[in-house]
């Protein structure tokens, strides 16, 4: 009989987790399906609709709905494993998995205390703090922990930019809760850029104002599986401070982030501290409408700085190592 590798793993509409766990997790999953599909079957264990409905399309694994009674579904042996991206497992799931004795992997795990034993791979939140070593608990972290699409292993040239002919790509990942995409691009219309390339993200909602919105500088994009190509010709990335602020990196870019979510703020920090982004704080319509002006300036004075001249701080390999990392501690 297969052994089961359970994935916990939320996404939603940006209200609460948005979706960039779930796709880190797809990642991962489809790796782990690939080398280890002879021992191990697959199931995800998930609590919003849209979320669910996101796995749903790109695997054929069993789905179920999480609760704090999913232990009394679910035959759990001794040698199945749980893998978690949720920002911080919960605590009665800490405790369950504890008593069990299973093998537990976290990503950006936030409670180390409560964790007791197991595998922790702190890509993003690291960048709040920093975990010291545990005798029973192995911890890697760090940005070369960040998990891409292989595709951003590879960095191509950067061309100079023409401060005439600049385009921008406005992108606030796979949800738009706060309808950053259009308080921004409403304003950027306005501005002296050439073209603005808006990324509409699979969980948008059809009510959002974005589709409304009408401007012979404004290209919309639905149903992407990738952004690098659009991230290459683009000259000015605006985004919020999830994946597409690291893929944007990964680049060569330096972007223009705004904070979506609370937690997002320290990885912005920390990247602005090493001058590889433009933190424009919290997207309120007086930050968006500054972000415009700065932009003006920047074509009136003909200078355009914006792309990352430093040795790259998220090289694109990072789900490489992870998935080193966990068939070695899975095996």
């Amino acid at each position: 009989m297969k052994k089961t590798i359970y994935f916990r793993v939320d996404g939603d509409d940006g209200k609460f987790a948005g979706l960039g766990h779930i796709y880190r997790s797809l990642k991962i999953y489809n790796y782990l399906k690939k080398s280890l599909s002879q021992n191990y079957q697959f199931v995800f264990l998930s609590k919003y609709k849209i979320g669910k409905i996101f796995l749903n399309k790109y695997t054929k694994e069993k789905i179920l709905n999480y609760t704090n009674t999913i232990f009394n579904k679910l035959k759990v042996s001794k040698n199945d494993i749980f893998i978690i991206d949720t920002l911080g497992a919960e605590k009665f799931l800490l405790k369950k998995l504890n008593q069990l004795k299973l093998k537990k992997i976290s990503f950006d795990e936030i409670r180390p205390n409560l964790f007791l034993k197991g595998l922790i791979i702190n890509g993003i939140f690291f960048a709040k703090k920093k975990f010291k070593k545990s005798k029973n608990i192995t911890i890697y972290q760090g940005p070369k922990y960040i998990i891409l699409n292989k595709e951003y292993k590879v960095r191509k040239t950067i061309k100079k930019i023409d401060a005439n002919k600049l385009t921008a790509l406005v992108c606030s990942g796979g949800a738009d809760d706060r309808n950053f995409l259009y308080k921004t691009s409403s304003f950027l219309r306005h501005s002296k850029l050439k073209k603005i390339n808006v990324v509409v993200g699979s969980a948008v909602k059809k009510n959002n104002a974005i589709f409304k919105l009408k401007s012979n500088k404004i290209d919309k994009y639905l149903n992407l599986t990738s952004l690098k190509k659009l991230i290459d010709k683009s000259d000015i990335i605006i985004c919020t401070g999830g994946t597409i602020m690291f893929e944007a990196i990964a680049s060569g870019k330096k972007p223009f982030v705004f904070q979506n979510y609370l937690h997002q703020k320290y990885a912005m920090n920390y990247f602005d501290k090493r001058g590889l982004i433009i933190n424009c704080k919290n997207p309120t319509l007086k930050n968006i409408k500054g972000l415009r002006d700065t932009l003006n300036n920047l074509l009136l004075n003909k200078h355009v700085n914006i792309n990352s001249k430093q040795k790259k701080l998220i090289d694109g390999y990072g789900l490489d190592r992870c998935n080193k990392i966990l068939k070695n501690y899975i095996k």
